[in-house]
């Protein structure tokens, strides 16, 4: 009975240092990897095109002209991506809130900021 528990126990205790060491490991290959400029655009062409000028490409119709193109938020003196993130996590009219998780607000303002001018 006591062999039993023993083995119990152990297995117990490889269990959860086996779901430890995944658990850690994945969150540093995520750390690692940081925002992801290619995952901000496919999001900005679904999410933000009906308003803003979202890649180097002409303006369309469909754009009013009060709304800054992506470019342009880029390359406004001092822009960073936490001002970015901050103007979608809490937006002004006419924008609409976003509901977007903390990582497609990161790759959104990595994208707009790759659109920065040298």
């Amino acid at each position: 009975m006591m062999r039993r528990a023993t083995e119990v126990y152990w297995g117990i205790l490889l269990a959860g240092i086996v779901i430890a060491s995944v658990a850690l490991t994945g969150r540093m290959a995520i750390a690692q990897i940081g925002p992801n400029p290619k995952t901000g655009q496919e999001l900005a062409e679904k999410l933000c095109i009906s308003c803003h000028i979202v890649g180097r490409q002409a303006a369309s119709a469909n754009v009013s002209a009060d709304v800054p193109s992506f470019v342009a938020i880029a390359n406004k003196s001092g822009q960073t991506a936490e001002a970015i993130a901050g103007r979608i996590v809490i937006p002004h009219p006419p924008m609409p809130q976003m509901h977007l998780t903390r990582d497609e607000i990161a790759d959104l303002a990595a994208y707009i900021l790759s659109l920065r001018k040298p």
